[in-house]
């Protein structure tokens, strides 16, 4: 058994499709875009941008969806905090794009991604996503619809 095989078996289902599907799209080759899984409710965004400075980004957050950060290509850091009642959006919750925005927390936790590193961002994880020193990230986001956790 691989070691990809033995840490899938603690992934929920759900999650453990999203990469299984990840994986297949991956071999197609895909660069920039939206890549249909199952319409609405599991998609994978591929993207490509450069790094910006810590102090140049926001935190955001979602409602309807959980985020699947896989990286691709460069070195990325991502901002992590859990969501508390204490702390007010900088930008109001927008339902049509399932986002707010909010100013990092002084309790964030960074996680440094190298390619082939994925992190998983629930509707209670404020994140901070395209920071880095330089250079370019190519990574995916396989948006996963919460109605498939019910």
């Amino acid at each position: 058994m691989s070691l990809e095989e033995k840490q899938s078996k603690f992934e929920h289902a759900v999650i453990g499709i999203a990469l299984e599907k990840l994986g297949k799209i991956l071999k197609e080759n895909r660069t920039e875009g939206r890549v249909e899984i199952n319409g609405d409710q599991m998609y994978v965004s591929f993207m490509e941008f450069d790094a910006k400075p810590m102090h140049d980004l926001l935190a955001e957050k979602h409602e309807s969806y959980i985020d699947v950060h896989y990286l691709i290509e460069g070195e990325e850091t991502i901002g992590w905090s859990s969501q508390r009642e204490d702390v007010d959006a900088v930008k109001a919750y927008d339902s049509e794009q399932d986002y707010a925005l909010y100013e990092p927390a002084s309790d964030e936790v960074l996680l440094h991604l190298k390619p082939g590193m994925y992190a998983v961002f629930f509707p209670n994880d404020i994140h901070r996503p395209g920071m880095g020193h330089s250079g370019k990230i190519k990574k995916a986001v396989v948006k996963v619809h919460v109605g498939l956790f019910a």
